[in-house]
């Protein structure tokens, strides 16, 4: 991510509560956080807040760090005053971190009742509508330590999304109503903004490129793949429209892209399938079909991940082994590519009219996802499972993915809940992360 997140560290306590224990954690919990949690930068308060002219310190303090995400502890039992404060003055998530009690005794006091002192104030923080989140337990507690990085990763992730470029290069093809969106409705929710290049500006970048840069990138993709079947032609408009997409997306300042391709692209003998997946594994992120509610959960799997991403269709289902297929036409990235199945470049795989990868993909843990615009509201639709070795049985990028849901049910939920046909699939298992990022941006969330 390049944009890290903010944190503002604080513990603290009522004036009654002994101090002992709150030292301590501002202390031990100060440094976990500082050292734990990815995607962030983490400023300290450096001294118990308690008093009211301890909270305004620390508002100013954390306004002058402009901190995204407060993190308070319970060094002891604080009453609702500091949370609401913070809240009132900052704007901001708040995480109300309770650790358990560390002490027992028959005879002894309580030190701590941090499990109170977090629903207590959660109410109060809902009373006032403040955002917050209450996350019980020490920080030894693996549990504990996954809660909190996924929701430091998921309020990341939204900080990061927030004031993308999402590019279109033209409009979505002919008759895929679903492929369709709506710009407003995306920047409310995501914070991303759009623009064009209409595909004549592709098209003549193409024409107007060095023969001698054409040249070389032909060889350079003929030493790499196995390009033998590609009609005449093919791979150089291969070529030129790798050149020019690599040299429009930074030129247009795009952050992410969509690209209309087809019938156009097609019918210039240059649909652009392994274009797309070569570029993907440079950074450069373009969907196919003009699908960008796709290229939302792309955008977001790319975010949290680092990784490329593969769109997709789901063409087929094996209720005996409990696993989907997913195909498309052959624009996944070369790095998920399973080259022990073999892979060449070639023709597109229905009609014909471009260049595409014919492969398996690679096994491993999937993350498969799409968010779509129903009545103006946005779904995320998320799957997991293992990518299986998968041997390719059609034409295109292919892989078979073992899920948990019977896979006829996962048809009927599909079916039921509207989801379109495109997902995004990413080598990874994040979908905790993205349903915290959805829960972030107030999404429901339909768990496949």
């Amino acid at each position: 991510m390049n944009k890290l997140l903010k944190i503002g560290f604080m513990v603290t306590v009522s004036g009654r509560w002994p101090r002992d224990l709150p030292e301590k954690r501002l202390k031990e919990y100060g440094e976990w956080v500082n050292t734990q949690l990815a995607h962030s930068s983490v400023h300290k308060f450096s001294r118990l807040v308690s008093t009211k002219e301890d909270m305004m310190e620390c508002i100013e303090d954390f306004k002058k760090n402009e901190i995204d995400v407060v993190i308070l502890v319970y060094g002891a039992f604080t009453g609702d005053d500091i949370c609401c404060g913070i809240a009132d003055a900052l704007k901001c998530p708040i995480i109300l971190w309770a650790p358990r009690e560390e002490k027992w005794e028959r005879q002894d006091r309580l030190y701590a009742n941090a499990l109170c002192s977090a629903t207590m104030n959660g109410a109060s923080l809902m009373r006032i509508h403040a955002r917050y989140h209450i996350v019980y337990g020490n920080k030894e507690e693996p549990r504990v330590a996954k809660e909190l990085s996924d929701m430091i990763s998921a309020y990341a992730a939204a900080k990061n999304m927030n004031g993308l470029t999402f590019g279109l290069f033209g409009y979505r093809p002919t008759a895929f109503y679903n492929c369709a969106f709506d710009e407003v409705v995306i920047r409310r929710t995501f914070g991303i903004n759009f623009e064009e290049t209409d595909l004549k500006v592709v098209f003549d970048t193409m024409a107007e490129l060095d023969w001698s840069d054409v040249e070389a990138e032909m060889k350079k993709t003929a030493e790499t793949w196995d390009t033998a079947a590609l009609p005449d032609g093919h791979l150089e408009n291969h070529a030129r429209l790798y050149l020019a997409l690599k040299k429009l997306y930074p030129m247009q300042g795009y952050d992410y892209a969509v690209i209309k391709c087809w019938p156009e692209m097609g019918n210039l003998h240059t649909t652009p399938c392994a274009v797309l997946g070569r570029l993907a594994d440079e950074g450069i992120n373009i969907g196919c079909e003009g699908d960008v509610d796709a290229g939302l959960a792309a955008i977001t799997q790319n975010i949290l991940t680092g990784l490329p991403t593969f769109i997709t269709d789901l063409i087929n289902i094996d209720e005996e082994n409990n696993t989907v297929s997913f195909w498309h036409c052959g624009n996944a990235a070369p790095s998920l590519h399973n080259a022990a199945d073999g892979v060449t470049m070639c023709n597109h795989p229905l009609a014909g009219q471009g260049t595409a990868f014919w492969c398996a993909l690679k096994p491993g843990p999937v993350t498969a996802a799409r968010f779509t615009n129903i009545d103006g509201q946005y779904r995320l639709f998320v799957l997991r499972g293992i990518a299986q070795p998968t041997t390719r049985n059609t034409r295109g990028a292919m892989v078979n993915v073992k899920v948990n849901t019977p896979v006829m049910e996962l048809v009927s939920k599909i079916a039921e809940n509207g989801m379109s046909h495109h997902y995004s699939v990413v080598w990874q298992d994040i979908a905790d992360q993205m349903t915290g990022l959805a829960k972030v941006l107030n999404i429901p969330v339909i768990e496949l």
